[in-house]
């Protein structure tokens, strides 16, 4: 963004200053705090339509404004849907001869500097979200920039801003985190309430018929081998001690 300083009938303002702009506008908040509503000329009202539309409420044909040294005839439009205060267009620019010098960073013009304003001078509005209005096929437009934004662009940013951790947004928030799933009681895994059946796996099937054909039942073979890690010998010296 290019500002400087002016000064309109006596009252400070920044301008915009914006060659993409065919005419110099100025806010009707502006007008009025520079005390020049007066001299807006209705009979060019009317309604400005672009990428959008905006009101225009008339036409100063001639307010000096002071720029650097000099002090510059100026006529421009009061309008309406732009939060710029004062808006220096083409116009204004060919009509004095303006040149946007941006390796100096300097508007020159009829003998005359004067320096663009550092990003900590610029208002406020051009640091910040620009407000937008409505445009064609769910597009939006900037208030300010006139911007054109493709359609969902805002909610994308929205979205992206808003997602937390492992939910999105329009997730429902009274969902809540669903338990791991517990044992049932009594269906604990410990290898003295499993089933023989189950057991069997952890000793080699010839070890348990062994202990069988001493005449001791599956499950006590297996209780056996359980207690002494496998060792058939030990296994079948235990069940005979008991």
């Amino acid at each position: 963004m290019l500002y400087i300083n002016s000064e309109v009938n006596g009252r400070k303002v920044k301008a915009f200053v914006d060659s993409g702009a065919q005419t110099t506008i100025m806010s009707p908040s502006c007008a009025e705090a520079c005390g020049i509503m007066r001299l807006i000329d209705t009979r060019y009202s009317g309604v400005a339509r672009g990428v959008g539309t905006a009101k225009i409420l008339g036409r100063v044909h001639s307010a000096d404004i002071r720029i650097g040294n000099a002090v510059l005839p100026c006529s421009f439009t009061v309008m309406e849907g732009k939060d710029v205060d004062l808006l220096l267009g083409l116009d204004m620019l060919k009509r004095y001869q303006g040149c946007i010098d941006l390796k100096r960073n300097k508007l020159v013009f009829d003998g005359n500097e004067v320096d663009f304003l550092p990003e900590n001078e610029i208002p406020k509005w051009s640091e910040e979200a620009e407000p937008t209005i409505s445009g064609p096929d769910g597009t939006e437009i900037g208030t300010q920039s006139g911007t054109v934004k493709p359609a969902g662009s805002s909610e994308e940013a929205s979205n992206s801003k808003f997602r937390g951790a492992g939910q999105t947004v329009g997730s429902n928030s009274n969902t809540t985190p669903q338990p791991a799933v517990q044992p049932t009681p009594g269906t604990a895994s410990t290898s003295a309430q499993r089933p023989a059946q189950q057991q069997q796996a952890s000793h080699p099937k010839e070890a348990i018929d062994q202990l069988q054909s001493l005449g001791f039942s599956r499950q006590e073979a297996i209780a056996a081998l359980d207690a002494t890690g496998g060792n058939v010998e030990y296994a079948a010296g235990l069940l005979f001690q008991g």
